[in-house]
């Protein structure tokens, strides 16, 4: 048996309308990256310490980078768009493939929106969003 899902069939939503809209599916995704982050170390070492001491910070989530096939009549393109445009927290859910369709829940900002193109490709975009506060698992 496998221990590994796959990457087909999983569903990115954002919300649509205002930060307390529909979660609505992402359309076009052709791939992301994250969440993902990292802590930050603090230094508890003192004088009668006889070798460093830490403890670990608190978590940063990082960011979500999603790469679409850009489509401007799209009502979830246009809303990562707006919400770039505007600085709304917007919510973000992940669902992924594995038997019991675990969900990742967590808000950000987009921070970018970047379009992409060359000869004879589509038009591509990829969206960097900063995550805000913890990612939920259910």
């Amino acid at each position: 048996m496998p221990s590994a899902i796959e990457s087909q069939g999983i569903l990115l939503k954002c919300t649509v309308g205002s930060p307390t809209g529909t979660l609505t599916t992402i359309a076009n995704v052709t791939g992301f990256s994250g969440p993902g982050g990292s802590a930050s170390v603090i230094d508890i070492t003192n004088l009668s310490s006889t070798a460093k001491e830490k403890l670990m910070g608190l978590p940063d989530e990082g960011q979500l980078t999603i790469d679409i096939n850009y489509d401007p009549d799209n009502a979830s393109h246009i809303a990562l768009r707006n919400a770039r445009k505007t600085r709304t927290r917007t919510e973000f859910t992940i669902t992924l493939t594995d038997a019991t369709a675990t969900v990742l829940t967590f808000w950000g900002y987009v921070l970018g929106f970047a379009l992409t193109g060359a000869v004879d490709q589509q038009v591509k975009a990829s969206i960097t969003v900063e995550i805000d506060g913890a990612v939920a698992e259910a």
